[in-house]
């Protein structure tokens, strides 16, 4: 989720501009087979549940700024005063990247506990990466757009294994 701005790269055309922003995103991990992250120092490993995991879900919430180059047609609609560019119902293919910071780490954890089920938040830093950044690509029609972003840093610091993350997934603007 967040707000976006296009700026077109030629005076007389709009078959290319940038697109900036600031972008709320969150990466969720759901480990299986009964395990859960654990920080221990500077390592963060994953560990066997004691007793029946129902549910595990590490998530890091972000706060980005990206940018793209984005390609395609538009109509320029002319008024009295001014004229502007609608890309609405148009092809468009954006080609990029972002960077910005770790706002907060946390994990979920459900469980059965007694015959009750137990439900754990834990927010901590779990030795997560601070700065994100990384490459993305969109293509898509009007306001929906089908995306890829892979992180560039790894998920925790070192001495942790390298882990990068890579997303699929929908995007709208509105």
């Amino acid at each position: 989720m967040g707000v976006v701005w296009s700026t077109r790269l030629f005076k007389d055309s709009n078959i290319a501009r940038i697109k900036y922003g600031f972008s709320f995103t969150y990466n969720s991990l759901n480990p299986i087979d009964n395990k859960y992250f654990v920080q221990d120092g500077e390592l963060t490993v994953l560990n066997e549940f004691d007793g029946n995991l129902k549910k595990s879900k590490f998530r890091m919430d972000n706060l980005v700024v990206p940018i793209h180059f984005e390609f395609g047609p538009s109509r320029k609609l002319e008024r009295e005063n001014y004229f502007r560019y609608s890309t609405h119902k148009m092809f468009k293919f954006g080609i990029g990247g972002y960077a910005g910071f770790n706002m907060s780490t946390r994990q979920k954890l459900k469980y059965a506990d007694g015959g009750s089920t137990q439900k754990d938040k834990i927010k901590k830093s779990y030795n997560t990466n601070n700065f994100i950044y990384g490459i993305s690509s969109y293509i898509g029609v009007g306001d929906f757009a089908v995306y890829c972003k892979y992180d560039l840093n790894t998920i925790f610091n070192d001495p942790n294994s390298n882990q990068n993350n890579i997303s699929l997934g929908v995007r709208i603007d509105m």
